[in-house]
């Protein structure tokens, strides 16, 4: 099975596939002022090139290629990196790890308490991505970025307990869970940085916009899933790989899984176009709107460019193992 194939041949992006200038030198910062500066005590030598070869600075480069300055882009890039080893980290963490881990990142993003007083081993990243974020957007934009982050931990909460007990979640139950535990929706509350334009909360929580930002997590976890099928059986976490789970379920063969996880996908992105296309009318703020679902098409498409241009992550021995990474 030619997983590189699939993801380029089967899944299909009518998205601009842009990349920002900004990527070599974001990359260079990442790789020597932060994995090998910021983050040196915390990842062992071998596990920091692994994260430099996920490149992350590239992903931040096409999820928010139109970012017009350096100093918009340190921050995001910033999260990014720290959504890689944030998530590693708590996949093999219990679920009271998680939950104090929860409670003390969201205190912190919140500026509710210091670095110092969480105690947990990304603290700083969390203060600087604060920081960052504040010099572009108001207190009530990190405060929406934040509790998106608080869904992905209760998401990963519930994902653990099932990894756990070698348990397959229904299908249904997947897919709701996977809005959470993929982040997408945190990174989607990122644009706004990018954009330049914070909008009104009532269209954030539009129910047409909140679709658009579950079918944008859905649509990429479709993709991450074949990306990561023989990862996932060669290590055994296969209970929330969409095509485990409708193997398993519906006794179905992996290459009949396989087609029916695209045929989930292309339905999907079916409906974000449909959506997309014909947009509520939110007055004057029409044309931020549709620059907020055009960024999720970048993360659409930049995430299928990365994968299959830049990062290792999904590679041959690109994945952090177990014992590489700093016990919570």
């Amino acid at each position: 099975m030619n997983i590189k194939k699939i993801l380029k041949d089967r899944f299909n992006y009518p998205f601009p596939d842009m990349i920002s200038p900004l990527a070599a030198t974001l990359q260079e910062v990442t790789d020597t002022q932060w994995i090998d500066g910021e983050l040196k005590d915390l990842i062992p030598y071998s596990t920091r090139e692994k994260y430099k070869r996920t490149k992350t600075g590239f992903m931040s480069a096409r999820w928010w290629p139109t970012t017009r300055s350096f100093d918009r882009m340190l921050p995001l890039g910033r999260f990014m990196l720290w959504s890689m080893y944030n998530d590693d980290m708590y996949e093999i963490a219990t679920a009271a790890d998680i939950r104090n881990a929860q409670e003390r990142s969201i205190a912190v993003l919140k500026g509710r308490i210091t670095p110092e007083e969480a105690q947990i081993p990304l603290a700083y990243q969390l203060y600087a991505i604060r920081k960052g974020f504040l010099q572009f957007i108001p207190e009530t934009s990190i405060n929406r970025f934040a509790n998106t982050l608080n869904d992905y931990f209760d998401g990963l909460e519930m994902e653990v307990i099932y990894k756990q007990h070698k348990i397959f979640p229904t299908v249904g139950n997947l897919l709701n869970i996977r809005v959470r535990i993929l982040m997408i929706c945190a990174f989607i509350e990122t644009i706004e940085i990018q954009n330049e334009v914070t909008l009104p909360d009532n269209i954030y929580s539009h129910p047409v916009i909140k679709r658009l930002y579950d079918l944008t997590t859905r649509i990429i976890g479709y993709f991450n899933d074949v990306q990561s099928l023989l990862k996932d059986e060669e290590s055994g976490e296969i209970f929330f790989n969409v095509v485990k789970v409708l193997q398993h379920h519906y006794q179905l063969s992996k290459e009949e899984a396989l087609e029916e996880a695209i045929r989930m996908h292309d339905a999907d992105l079916e409906e974000f176009h449909r959506l997309q296309a014909s947009l509520p009318d939110f007055g004057e703020w029409n044309n931020a709107v549709s620059g907020l679902v055009v960024g999720m098409g970048f993360f659409i498409k930049g995430w299928q460019s990365v994968s299959l241009l830049e990062t290792e992550r999904y590679g041959a021995n690109g994945f952090p193992q177990t014992g590489e990474l700093l016990k919570v």
